[in-house]
């Protein structure tokens, strides 16, 4: 199966890379996410959960919505990673 795997904005920047399309015979989210250590380590926090200042989707729902990191992977799965944005004036 094919997974592509996009990420955005600054954290594109930081990695030097905003897409891979991988070939798997399966994975669960996390084992995606694995594949690339530096993302990892912006992305995961040590108790395994996504760091408050990223959001991720698979195929446009948010994983808290479609099974989180455990969620397992089809054919065609598209994941963005994008750092959360604030700015704006107050």
């Amino acid at each position: 199966m094919k997974i592509t795997i996009r990420v955005f904005a600054t954290l594109r920047d930081e990695l030097g890379w905003r897409e891979k399309t991988l070939e798997l015979s399966h994975a669960r989210l996390i084992d995606v996410i694995n594949m690339f250590p530096e993302l990892k380590e912006r992305v995961i926090t040590s108790e395994g959960k996504v760091h408050e200042h990223y959001r991720i989707f698979v195929n446009g729902v948010y994983i808290d919505f479609a099974g989180g990191l455990e969620r397992r992977l089809e054919d065609g799965d598209v994941i963005a990673v994008f750092p959360a944005l604030a700015g704006g004036d107050s």
